[in-house]
């Protein structure tokens, strides 16, 4: 019988908002304590330490609380190969994956293509002022949203995004507030790049007959 002996921790930076892996051992982890996970631009993305024979605890500083969660996750469920999402419950922000490094990349190719298809519908020339630059904005803003970094302070969770010629409005269905991204030049693709979270301020909440 063959034994997996190595696992994947996908999780997302908090700094730059990329996806980083690594892939760690049973041999390694085994004993340890504190192993610290860094992202590439050097921001620290986790530290993992074994509990007993059965969890590791991850420490994963989240962005959204300003404080780190502590994670429990079950050996056997992480070294089975499946793909698992790792939560902040508090703000229902995903902070990566577990699993077999290919059924994560595999199952973010598919979500990513599957948006990358719904976008090229809503971004035609007819409509959108700049179709490329709307592609960016409004694939960063699914990324950010994906992972619950799209939330509203009165709250409310549930937020609608509105394509404009050249902005998304992002409203919060609760309390009707509203937050304007702007997409339409090359400046605005870059400057959505550097954002990980994007808050709405609450507004007067609508009364419809």
């Amino acid at each position: 019988m063959l034994i997996n002996t190595v696992s994947t921790l996908a999780l997302y930076c908090s700094r730059c908002g990329k996806i980083e892996m690594h892939d760690l051992s049973r041999f390694t982890l085994k004993g340890s304590v504190g192993r610290e996970l860094t992202c590439g631009c050097g921001q620290r993305l986790a530290t993992v330490s074994g509990v007993g024979h059965d969890q590791y605890l991850l420490d994963i500083p989240c962005v959204v609380c300003e404080t780190s969660h502590i994670v429990c996750v079950d050996m056997k469920d992480f070294w089975q190969g499946r793909v698992n999402k790792i939560y902040c419950a508090a703000a229902n922000l995903e902070l990566g994956f577990s699993g077999g490094r290919r059924a994560i990349e595999q199952a973010i190719t598919a979500q990513q293509q599957e948006f990358d298809s719904m976008v090229r519908d809503m971004t035609s020339e007819d409509y959108v002022d700049n179709p490329q630059v709307m592609f960016e904005v409004l694939n960063k803003v699914h990324d950010i949203a994906e992972r619950g970094g799209v939330y509203c302070r009165c709250g409310g969770n549930i937020i609608e995004a509105d394509v404009q010629p050249d902005a998304i409005e992002l409203v919060c269905v609760h309390c009707n507030g509203r937050r304007v991204i702007a997409a339409k030049t090359e400046e605005d693709a870059l400057a959505v790049q550097g954002i990980v979270t994007i808050e709405i301020g609450p507004g007067r909440r609508s009364h419809r007959r």
